[in-house]
């Protein structure tokens, strides 16, 4: 999962039509040949991103993921809220980071100004945000699993989640990309407004 790789970059605009079509996609960058395209399509590539989300697990694209790694909160940013990024350091360009669990309105994890993040591609067209990062509890995990390993699928219209179901005995989540994606370009926009014009965030 490295940000260099231009044709992970190219797969994850496909997620802009959710999990079903990401889904199949991001089969191909497991290198297998159009022959065995058939198949690929019947097995989905994810990755488990590790949050304290009470009662579920995360579940991603592998080919929304960037990369995996460890940034450093700016002094005086280890606040993160429902409506509040912070902006970090990553690959020389500045990312805002939210917890999904502060956008649930859930305890938000106990941090120090180093924390372990999900970097993702962002992949709307229309929005000023080519990637974007999730505050992770853990390491990340990915793996292949059968389309329909998925049981007891549920899908939400208007809310963070698309999708949740049942994998292998736990109740898993699958996001809103779109959604996700204009919440955290508003918390970017609002940062960046606020610390343009900080008299005015005080107001």
């Amino acid at each position: 999962m490295n940000s260099s790789d231009e044709s992970t970059h190219l797969l994850a605009d496909d997620a802009l039509k959710g999990m079903d079509t990401a889904y199949e996609v991001s089969q191909d960058l497991s290198g297998a040949q159009a022959a065995a395209q058939t198949k690929a399509a019947e097995r989905i590539r994810i990755v488990r991103l590790p949050t304290q989300i009470t009662q579920i697990e995360l579940i991603v694209p592998y080919a929304l993921v960037a990369e995996i790694t460890e940034v450093i909160l700016p002094e005086g940013e280890t606040h993160l809220s429902r409506l509040d990024a912070a902006l970090v350091e990553w690959r020389g360009q500045r990312v805002p980071l939210v917890s999904l669990e502060a956008m649930l309105n859930e305890p938000l994890p106990t941090i120090g100004q180093r924390i372990r993040c999900a970097v993702l591609y962002g992949t709307n067209p229309d929005i000023v945000l080519p990637y974007y990062a999730i505050l992770l509890s853990g390491v990340p995990r990915s793996e292949e699993v059968l389309a329909d390993s998925f049981k007891a699928k549920h899908f939400d219209e208007g809310g963070l989640w698309r999708m949740t179901a049942e994998l292998a005995g736990r109740r898993i989540a699958v996001p809103d990309i779109q959604l996700l994606e204009t919440r955290v370009d508003d918390m970017r926009l609002r940062f960046e407004r606020d610390m343009s014009h900080p008299s005015q965030s005080s107001l």
